[in-house]
């Protein structure tokens, strides 16, 4: 699967939901209508790059830019953010990678940033069809992995992200 193609799909599910953001994450349903007609080996090889993308995302200091929007993340709704990362779209994603705090620019006030469903549409899919789940051919998975770079301090994260702070603080 090439990243262009990834990202190709990814957009397809995201048509608009009646979200009140400008950017909506791909919808679950429409993620299936979309990866439904593929061929199972596609399917996988589209699961096998998302679990890479999350795998990517996994990074404290994206944690603490989830923590300062919802007011706290546990490590189950940090793994549910990076797939509503990976559901904004490739520029949503490469942003949250360079600089945490550009996420400011893709939420809308009052918009869940928790996208849980979307990473269960492939697998779910492939289990229809008898395919086995394709998390199993990853090595790491998000569960599994310690993020990336320095813990954030809760006492002191929303001054690490000050624009989001203002936004969402």
């Amino acid at each position: 699967m090439t990243e262009e193609r990834f990202w190709e799909l990814i957009d397809a599910a995201r048509r608009p939901t009646g979200l009140r953001s400008n950017h909506p994450s791909a919808d679950p349903q429409n993620l299936r209508a979309v990866l439904a007609p593929m061929e199972s080996d596609d399917i996988v090889a589209f699961m096998v790059a998302f679990i890479h993308r999350q795998l990517a995302l996994n990074k404290w200091n994206l944690w603490g830019a989830g923590y300062v929007i919802t007011g706290g993340m546990s490590d189950d709704s940090f793994h549910y953010f990076t797939s509503w990362i990976i559901g904004k779209g490739r520029a949503c994603f490469d942003a949250a990678i360079r600089d945490p705090e550009s996420l400011t620019d893709f939420i809308a006030i009052g918009e869940d940033v928790d996208n849980e469903l979307l990473e269960y549409v492939a697998i779910e899919i492939l289990d229809k069809r008898g395919v086995s789940d394709p998390r199993d051919l990853v090595a790491d998975s998000l569960d599994e992995a310690d993020p990336a770079g320095l813990p954030f301090d809760e006492d002191t994260v929303h001054e690490t992200f000050p624009r989001l702070a203002r936004k969402f603080g």
